[in-house]
């Protein structure tokens, strides 16, 4: 009977981590590195920005553009120009591999290789309190 309930906390873990992960996966794709797009609008790279630069700056149109092209790219392992089907599951398996390594590393605090309670329940914590915030900011 033990072995059955550890078995569906464990299976009930993973299915809410992978959630979990995918959910702030979406979350980071709608977000901008601050100092990405301070480095592309500072264009003479005197680490200022000008009212020209800032007029200048790209649409959002060409920086999505610019994005599907570097996805592209990394998706296209031999470079040919085109996906494969294998190219192109290889490389959506290796990004949610990625992202599930950077999550469980997140979860993992002292570095052990393994999620015990305390990291589990001090997770749970942590997203609780930004669910909190987010909803008190609404």
């Amino acid at each position: 009977m033990t072995s059955k309930t550890l078995k569906l906390s464990i299976l009930a873990i993973t299915i809410y981590t992978v959630a979990f992960v995918n959910a702030q996966e979406r979350q980071r794709q709608h977000r901008t590195n601050p100092e990405a797009v301070f480095q592309k609008l500072d264009t003479n790279k005197d680490g200022a920005i000008t009212l020209d630069e800032f007029k200048k700056r790209p649409s959002r149109k060409e920086i999505q553009e610019e994005m599907v092209e570097t996805h592209f790219k990394t998706l296209d392992l031999n470079t040919d120009g085109s996906l494969s089907l294998n190219e192109f599951k290889k490389g959506k398996d290796m990004a949610k591999k990625e992202r599930l390594k950077k999550h469980f590393s997140s979860l993992d605090k002292d570095d052990n290789g393994v999620i015990d309670f305390d990291e589990f329940e001090a997770f749970n914590e942590t997203k609780r309190h930004k669910r909190k915030h987010k909803r008190s900011k609404d």
